[in-house]
């Protein structure tokens, strides 16, 4: 329903409307009993409770920083990958020139060939090393960050080039969304985030000395002696850290209105003369008189920064980013130094992944479509995306209800945000249309060449997007992807094939698995269209106030008891989570929990008492809900998740929404004096 429609009618419709998905019931147990430890309490710790059994007995792969759900799903993922690439291996013979199974074959060859990437060494980046090495003056230095940028010696991430320098994409405009523009943000940084190189605890002393020893580590491997590498190491160091201090913080990222700044060529010139910004536009094949900057202080500082800094340093950090960005497509000494601080300091990881699983991912980043067709067309049933389209619906339409009931919210911003729910897109499975890579060449015996050419085909799609209509179509995850995305611009909910596999999809399961599993990650995503950032863009994508003065505040209220609650939550030590940082993510976690669960009881299923296995039809739904974030993660990975992820813990994921629902409490007999009791003055629902 896109159309404007009476308040007293949706109210009505929705009595009767939601129909059961619930299939004929298997013998089948959904439930895993096993996992549960019945010493745990489900008052007290819910998610220890339902998983302690299966922590204990788990052990983290060696190549991995987690295992569990998600972590599970990637690695069936993979294997899928891997058997449809080594069929196309398997009848070379058969496949056209051009053909996306003649690409995806010979990159695949092509970074399966260790011998030949074991003798060339550094061979394969030594001309562009050689390029950086001429550089005489400031202005070189720009002319070769962009020209890195535009010649597929950046890999891009989801349609971004995060260059070390200046971030660049082309995309929709926030405040009009139905054009596309050119956006700089930021530059990337070779630690995770500008806290990094400021907190001054044991623990991030000892991460920057690793930093730097592994910068220090690639210098030596292109010939250089210890000691001078070393001082390579400290020179770049000290310049990251004048950018990082230039830079924002996750938690100022997240401010879209902040990170919203729209200037034209000459304003830019004027306020950042050293940058000489018509030659940047004009060097990135673009033509425009206006652009968005998300940081403008970061790029005054990098205007200051380019002149202030010796030539020589610049050189220095430019060869270190440009064998950082493609460490992995070279011998195994750079394979083994970038895997060494990224793999084993931050995450905690104790074994490199075996070649055919890194290049299998590869693949899925450089030709995810070529390979997706062929994932689809094996592992996807048209039966699963059926179903799957009829969960959405139903969530949906619980939606509508519970923004109805919404005490806190006035009848003018109901009104808008049924509009916005009404005008939600939904995407599953797969793309309607698939990239045929036409133009790019790839050979069977030269991997580093192979991967500049993917991503220089990448870059100069994503810039032909300049000035043209929004594609509808497109997609921002490959199908295999075992995740989802809610997309403010385009007010679109998208859930890719790796994710609707058990745990979280069954489509031989009964009601009470799927709602909550897969019916608690749509209604999270449908949810990121109302939380604290979503919900200031309306139903076309546009950074719009939409809401009434009082709404928003009373929005706010429960927003900052949702901070608070996460920031009382310790991970490590006396490591708190960040509440600012990943209230969006707790929002939709809640939010998400919520409308699965009030879509549930709509079932036939959901209104009955029915024991399966011992269980009713609620405990059922939220030991469902407890199997999608079943996962155990190095000490490592969580410290750097802490640090850097606008998502909880998965413990958190678990507990923290679960105490702010009186049907749990019903569910699992949660009484005051239990560790997951929070008086009902406390609770937070905001949907």
């Amino acid at each position: 329903m896109k159309s404007k429609i009476n308040f007293l009618f949706i109210t009505g419709l929705l009595v009767v409307a939601l129909v059961s998905c619930q299939k004929q019931k298997s013998t089948r147990q959904f439930i895993d009993f096993a996992a549960i430890d019945s010493s745990v309490r489900p008052q007290d710790d819910f998610f220890q409770f339902a998983n302690g059994t299966w922590l204990k007995n788990t052990e983290i792969p060696a190549s991995e920083s987690g295992w569990g759900s998600f972590y599970i799903l990637a690695e069936k993922s993979t294997y899928d990958l891997h058997s449809l690439l080594d069929e196309l291996a398997a009848e070379t013979s058969k496949q056209k020139k051009g053909s996306v199974a003649q690409l995806t074959t010979d990159l695949y060859i092509s970074g399966m060939d260790s011998t030949a990437i074991e003798n060339l060494g550094i061979e394969p980046l030594s001309e562009e090393l050689e390029k950086i090495e001429a550089i005489a003056t400031p202005a070189d230095i720009l002319t070769e960050i962009i020209r890195e940028m535009t010649s597929g010696l950046v890999p891009l991430a989801y349609g971004i080039i995060p260059s070390h320098y200046i971030t660049f994409y082309v995309y929709q405009d926030d405040k009009d969304s139905e054009k596309m523009v050119a956006h700089f943000d930021q530059g990337d940084l070779g630690l995770p985030t500008k806290d990094y190189y400021f907190r001054t605890d044991s623990t991030s002393i000892a991460t920057r000395d690793a930093y730097l020893k592994y910068i220090a580590r690639f210098f030596t491997l292109m010939g250089d002696e210890e000691g001078e590498a070393q001082t390579k190491a400290r020179r770049i160091l000290e310049l990251e850290t004048k950018l990082a201090d230039a830079s924002k913080n996750p938690v100022e990222l997240r401010d879209p209105v902040a990170n919203y700044n729209k200037f034209t060529l000459a304003q830019l010139d004027s306020m950042m003369p050293g940058l000489f910004w018509p030659t940047i536009i004009k060097n990135l094949g673009i033509a425009t008189d206006t652009l968005l900057m998300g940081q403008p202080k970061y790029y005054e500082a990098l205007n200051e920064l380019v002149y202030s800094t010796p030539v020589e340093t610049w050189k220095d950090i430019l060869s270190y980013w440009l064998v950082r960005v493609n460490a992995g497509a070279l011998s195994s000494e750079y394979v083994e130094n970038q895997f060494d601080f990224y793999g084993r300091t931050l995450r905690g990881q104790k074994e490199m992944k075996p070649r055919w699983k890194r290049l299998s991912q590869v693949l899925d980043a450089q030709l995810g479509d070529a390979l997706g067709q062929l994932y689809v067309d094996k592992y996807f049933p048209q039966e699963a995306k059926t179903r799957m389209d009829e969960l959405v619906s139903n969530l949906l339409l619980a939606y509508e209800e519970r923004i109805m009931q919404a005490s806190w919210m006035g009848d003018s911003t109901k009104e808008k945000a049924l509009e916005k729910l009404h005008a939600i897109t939904r995407k599953i499975g797969y793309p309607d249309k698939w990239d045929d890579y036409k133009g790019i060449s790839i050979q069977p015996d030269t991997y580093v060449s192979n991967l500049i050419n993917t991503r220089q085909y990448a870059y100069n799609k994503m810039i032909d997007k300049l000035g043209k209509p929004v594609d509808p179509d497109e997609w921002l995850m490959t199908p295999p992807t075992v995740n989802a995305y809610y997309s403010s611009s385009r007010n679109e909910i998208v859930f890719p094939a790796g994710i609707l596999q058990p745990p979280f999809f069954d489509k031989d399961a009964d009601d009470a698995i799927n709602y909550g599993a897969i019916g608690m990650v749509i209604g999270h995503e449908v949810t990121h269209g109302f939380d604290d950032k979503g919900r200031l863009y309306d139903s076309k994508g546009n950074l719009n106030e939409w809401w009434t003065e009082e709404d928003s505040k009373r929005y706010d209220e429960q927003a900052a008891r949702i901070i608070e609650q996460f920031n009382n939550f310790t991970v490590l030590d006396s490591l708190h989570i960040n509440g600012e940082l990943t209230q969006g993510e707790n929002i939709a976690d809640l939010g998400g929990l919520v409308i699965a669960y009030n879509a549930f009881k709509m079932t036939e299923q959901g209104q009955s008492d029915e024991l399966i296995d011992g269980l009713t039809p609620d405990q059922r739904f939220f030991l469902s809900f407890t199997k999608v974030w079943q996962i155990k993660i190095t000490d490592e990975s969580l410290r750097q998740q802490v640090l850097t992820d606008p998502h909880s813990p998965s413990q958190f994921r678990i507990n923290g929404p679960l105490t702010n629902m009186p049907e749990f409490y019903a569910a699992f007999d949660v009484k005051p004096g239990d560790k997951l009791y929070r008086p009902d003055s406390l609770h937070v629902r905001i949907w």
